[in-house]
């Protein structure tokens, strides 16, 4: 099982939304890469 402690630091109040269709495409790219690279890792 994937156990990982990821820290977020935010400044703001985050929003997805005001972000442009791109780039929220790659931001959950980004994120997701990162996911199954610690899973992967994990194995």
């Amino acid at each position: 099982m994937l156990n990982t402690k990821l820290d977020v630091v935010v400044v703001g109040t985050p929003d997805i939304t005001k972000l442009s269709d791109s780039e929220q495409r790659t931001f959950f790219e980004t994120l997701y890469a990162r996911v199954l690279e610690l899973a992967k890792k994990d194995d």
